[in-house]
């Protein structure tokens, strides 16, 4: 057995029998209704030619709402940390016998309920009696420490994602939504996941596949997808390069282009043009990023009157500020507004807001927008979030004034004993949404996506269809490369906290 060394705190709240039964649970086989198992069935070849894109690592709030106290707390152990850090080393599996995951079978209850065609939907889509779903998670169950009888702390992304998922398919049990779900470990481990895109009999039949958590993997089971018909629902890439021409990938979170398209629309639904001022440090990764900017504003203006968007680049030797003179860019009639598409260094976005905060004049007033990782931020004073109206993009926003919100933080305390962060939330809303379009629209349900949005308690889901030219056709004949939500909330940092902008 492969264990890890663990310097997390003794859990509280939970007994260590409950953890070792929720990760074997976890990894094993989960039937929401009696049906028959899975058969294999043999796998294409998958190709993957699109080359890598840039990535926007989505948020992951280490600050979470403490309903017992009515603060926000600070969860050491969030999934920002690398899910590849662990350092491992071997312990006799005599000690305490490893947890494995298991495709082993589990007999269907009386009567059975097979999978059954009971109708075909548009687009030749299948409507079944019941669909078969697998979820592939990082749980990292051979990295459990059974010395310190503590499970890997960067299973913590899985455990809570997986706790949300549960919740929402007891709700659509009682709702009539007849799925077989299997649930499998990925270990974050490409050899894993292309072993079991390989042989693995659940994924070979499943009509949805929900995960993985790193890009490769989610890679690989995007490729498997697409050569046995069934539909991966990525909830944690947001990269624009995990799998060229797929019809079959949907990924959840947007992408840094669709973060980019979204705080310019904000900003020019509130602003003109000459008001904005675009600043990255002087390195190309960064500045590539205001090309994202000037084609959204070409496109909002309709290619028309059109002018480059004013551009400020700050020299990466002179990250402190100290010599950069702000002053010029201050308008003395209208507010500024700076967009920075930058989160890599921290203490460049501290002393640019710092700098920004010193160089502007008593009346003159300044907007300032930024990425989502900003509010993981640690280091930063939030006094100057709140004196220079920063405003951010996120895929996730948690209302705690909504009610909805409200009772899933009591159900979830109530099922497992602990807070739940995002990614719960993202479980939940993921699950519900899409076991619903299979239920709804069959096999094929990615086709109805678009006019199905909804709003859900994390986000808002607006799917859109990315859309590629042929190389023989052009438009005419487009191929759809993925499905993306393209939806971004934008936040205001107001009264110390941020809240949904207007």
């Amino acid at each position: 057995m492969i264990s890890a060394q663990s310097h997390q705190q003794p859990l509280s709240g939970n007994k260590i029998s409950q953890v070792l039964l929720t990760a074997i649970g976890i990894i094993a086989i989960v039937l929401f209704s009696s049906c028959e198992l899975f058969k294999p069935i043999s796998q294409g070849n998958p190709t993957d030619t699109k080359p890598d894109k840039e990535e926007l690592d989505p948020i992951q709030g280490r600050r979470v709402y403490d309903p017992a106290t009515g603060t926000y707390v600070l969860v050491q152990n969030a999934p920002t940390d690398p899910m590849d850090t662990v350092k491992w080393r071997d312990i006799p599996s005599s000690i305490e016998p490893p947890i494995y995951s298991t495709s082993a079978p589990v007999a269907p209850g009386p009567g059975g309920n097979p999978v059954n065609p009971i109708g075909v939907g548009e687009g030749n889509s299948q409507l079944l009696s019941s669909y078969n779903v697998s979820v592939v998670l990082p749980f990292l169950s051979d990295r459990y420490n059974s010395i310190d009888r503590r499970i890997a702390p960067n299973s913590t992304w899985a455990l809570q994602f997986y706790n949300g998922m549960e919740m929402a398919f007891d709700e659509l049990s009682e709702e009539g939504v007849a799925l077989n779900v299997t649930v499998m470990d990925s270990k974050a481990s490409e050899a894993e996941v292309t072993n079991l895109a390989r042989s693995n009999r659940d994924l070979n039949e499943a009509h949805l596949v929900i995960g993985p958590y790193l890009r490769s993997n989610a890679a690989i089971l995007a490729n498997k997808v697409r050569s046995t018909g069934g539909v991966l629902v990525s909830p944690h890439s947001a990269s624009s390069a995990v799998s060229a021409q797929n019809p079959n990938y949907i990924q959840v979170k947007p992408t840094l282009e669709s973060h980019c398209q979204a705080i310019m629309q904000h900003v020019l639904a509130n602003y003109k043009y000459d008001q904005i001022v675009l600043v990255a440090i002087n390195d190309p990764n960064e500045t590539m990023r205001f090309d994202y900017f000037q084609r959204e504003y070409e496109r909002l203006n309709g290619l028309t009157n059109t002018q480059p968007l004013k551009r400020l680049t700050i020299d990466s030797t002179r990250l402190d500020m100290q010599s950069t003179d702000l002053k010029p860019w201050f308008s003395f009639d209208r507010e500024t507004v700076f967009i920075v598409p930058s989160w890599s260094k921290e203490t460049f976005i501290y002393n640019f807001l710092r700098k920004l905060d010193l160089d502007r004049g008593q009346y003159q007033q300044v907007s300032v927008y930024g990425m989502p990782q900003w509010m993981d931020y640690e280091r930063i004073d939030f006094d100057y979030y709140e004196k220079l109206n920063v405003h951010v993009s996120s895929s996730v926003f948690l209302d705690d004034l909504n009610p909805d919100i409200r009772a899933f933080k009591r159900r979830y305390y109530e099922r497992y004993g602990e807070i739940p962060l995002e990614e719960a939330f993202v479980g939940y809303d993921v699950s519900k949404y899409f076991s619903k379009m299979l239920k709804r629209f069959g096999t094929k349900f990615q086709l109805q996506l678009e006019q199905n949005p909804e709003q859900l308690l994390h986000t808002k889901f607006e799917f859109q269809p990315i859309i590629t030219p042929t190389t023989t056709g052009g438009m005419e004949f487009p191929q759809v490369e993925r499905w993306e939500n393209k939806y971004v909330n934008i936040l205001r940092f107001q009264n110390y906290r941020f809240n949904k902008a207007e």
